[in-house]
């Protein structure tokens, strides 16, 4: 207590109590001079808690006296302070109640000056708690309990402006030693920040998509012909300052900008402006001239030639399979992949693998997991998701291909496909092949095309007929929809395997 004098002087505290604590740690445990020991919640977190610990002499109180209350929080246990509040009474022998506030300040008040809501709160809590009402409220309960849980996420929100945290620069870095204060702003070499508006996140995301802002489209632009076309026309898509490369069309970038900001940031719009456009409508074969002059197609001479990024190879082929599950939104999901892949991983659980609709899910729907990625995504170049990634690299290696042919997501298309072609496919070996070649090619097959794939056909038809290949085996979980189909289901799936490992079903043509 400090007196208006200005001295100090120390009061001891005794006789605690608490509204609840966890077994053997009472608040009384926190007057103890045990610094290993002091009150705990610990089974109850998140809920309001009390404790009340009185003055062991009488103090008296003057005007111009200060509390001062001294807190140490030691961290041996975890048990870390949330939400607190302190509150100074002067009522004799006061001791902690489990009982809300704002019912114990109804019950302290007079009962015929009470107002109309202290006695509703009185009410409410008589029917919170009394064993006349118990059914129902077990009723209640259990309707609840019936509820659809929704999926929901945690949102950082900003603090008010009276609660916001003072921001320092630290002198080289070092976080003890901070320095001058400073105000959150933007860069000077860009657009003013607009008068009059607040300095919090609104503010800096209307000053974002401002009109006056000159990276917005072109950032945004430049993103998006990279997605097409393989590369942006800023090459460094990760750096548009002075260290970045200069765009190879600059008049074009600026146009794209501008077109953006008119469209409303509409990205479809943008998007359909991109793709149907005669510079990527362009075939992507190459001369030898062409290869002379432009070998890098830094002057779009021919189309692009990129392949699919790893959630787009496996959306792809469920997609021409008839396997894809177009559903938009919800929890992520555990398709399938090898066993074993996510054992060896730190803090890894099994992978369960999801049954029905949801293993046909979109890549992007896919569970990830920074120490056990998805095989199949990592295997075609997909970031871990342990540092930003504005530009995917590409590799070409023969996992690929392997994992194309037997990938239990790739061998289950195939065999849908197979199945289909079989069944409600139309007559005749090279009707079949055209409806298959166009469901993943997504184009007619020539003349030549049709020919090779048929004495395919045959060949492995001829193979499962002697018994070189086990029919049963390559249709897997369709083999009991085969009947006496068997070897011509199982020999359209092996067509299907090759169509889906092509270096052209996976790449952009």
């Amino acid at each position: 207590v400090k007196g208006a004098g200005a001295e100090v002087k120390k009061v001891a505290l005794h006789g605690a109590s608490q509204s609840y604590a966890q077994k053997g740690r009472e608040a009384s445990r926190a007057l103890d001079g045990n610094l290993d020991s002091g009150w705990s919640i610990k089974g109850r977190t998140g809920k309001a808690s009390r404790a009340v610990f009185q003055f062991k002499e009488p103090v008296t109180w003057k005007k111009g006296m200060k509390l001062i209350v001294k807190l140490d929080q030691i961290y041996i246990h975890q048990m870390t302070l949330g939400r607190f509040r302190l509150s100074l009474t002067g009522m004799v022998g006061a001791k902690a109640s489990g009982l809300p506030a704002e019912v114990q300040w109804a019950l302290a008040a007079d009962a015929k000056g009470r107002t109309g809501a202290q006695r509703e709160t009185l009410i409410r809590q008589f029917m919170d708690t009394s064993k006349v009402y118990k059914k129902m409220r077990d009723r209640i309960a259990a309707l609840k309990r019936r509820m659809p849980k929704y999926p929901t996420t945690l949102v950082m929100t900003e603090r008010r402006a009276e609660h916001r945290r003072v921001t320092r620069i630290h002198h080289r870095g070092e976080f003890l030693k901070p320095t001058e204060a400073v105000e959150p702003g933007t860069p000077e070499v860009l657009h003013p920040y607009p008068k009059g508006m607040r300095k919090d996140r609104l503010g800096f995301a209307r000053w974002v998509v401002s009109d006056q802002n000159p990276l917005l489209g072109r950032v945004v632009m430049n993103r998006a012909w990279q997605a097409f076309f393989g590369k942006g026309l800023v090459t460094t898509i990760e750096d548009f300052g002075t260290r970045g490369a200069a765009p190879t069309h600059p008049k074009l970038l600026d146009y794209l900008a501008v077109e953006f900001v008119k469209r409303k940031y509409d990205m479809k719009a943008m998007h359909k402006l991109m793709v149907m456009s005669a510079t990527y409508r362009q075939a992507s074969r190459r001369s030898s001239r062409i290869l002379e002059v432009d070998p890098k197609n830094e002057l779009y001479t021919h189309g692009p030639r990129v392949r699919l990024e790893a959630e787009q190879v496996r959306d792809q082929a469920l997609g021409a399979t008839g396997l894809l599950t177009r559903k938009i939104g919800g929890p992520s999901v555990f398709p399938p992949q090898p066993p074993g892949v996510t054992a060896l991983a730190w803090g890894s659980n099994a992978w369960r693998t999801s049954k029905g609709a949801d293993r046909y899910r979109r890549g992007l729907y896919t569970y990830s997991k920074r120490t056990a990625p998805y095989a199949a995504f990592a295997l075609f170049d997909a970031p871990s998701g342990e540092v930003t990634c504005t530009k995917r690299e590409q590799s070409n290696t023969p996992l690929q291909a392997l994992t194309l042919l037997n990938d239990v997501v790739f061998m289950e298309g195939a065999q849908a496909l197979g199945r289909y072609l079989v069944e409600k496919g139309p007559v005749g070996r090279d009707a079949k092949i055209r409806v298959a070649f166009r469901r993943v090619l997504v184009r007619r097959p020539t003349a030549y095309e049709v020919a090779v794939i048929g004495k395919f056909y045959e060949k492995q038809l001829a193979r499962l007929k002697k018994g070189e290949l086990d029919g049963k085996k390559l249709l897997g979980n369709q083999v009991g929809k085969a009947g006496s189909q068997l070897n011509e289901m199982a020999a359209w799936t092996a067509v299907v395997r090759v169509l889906l490992n092509l270096d052209e079903t996976i790449m952009k043509p």
